[in-house]
């Protein structure tokens, strides 16, 4: 088995666990595999996923002192301009791992 094979069955075991909404281990001992190697997949997997390197539009308005950031399925944030250099690194990790 090539190891893009193997990425492709373990992706499928992964789905098909999500899916069955099992435990872990019941899931594993159902399908008859070792429950070490889909905890070793699993990992390997959700490693692999690559963050999105997409810029966000960001709008600065003088007047307001306010940053308003638009996100992807019409969220819209207004940040105080102070308080920005707090905000966007958490709006940023926050935004790679719901993708």
């Amino acid at each position: 088995m090539t190891s893009v094979q193997k990425k492709e069955l373990w992706q499928q075991h992964i789905q098909d666990w999500e899916k069955s909404r099992l435990p872990q281990k019941v899931y594993c001992q159902q399908q008859a595999i070792s429950f070490a190697s889909f905890g070793y997949w699993r990992t390997r997997l959700n490693r692999l996923k690559t963050p999105s390197k997409k810029l966000l539009p960001v709008t600065l308005t003088r007047s307001s002192a306010v940053v308003v950031m638009s996100l992807p399925m019409g969220i819209r944030i207004d940040v105080p301009a102070h308080a920005l250099a707090e905000v966007l690194p958490v709006v940023l990790r926050v935004s790679r791992e719901a993708a």
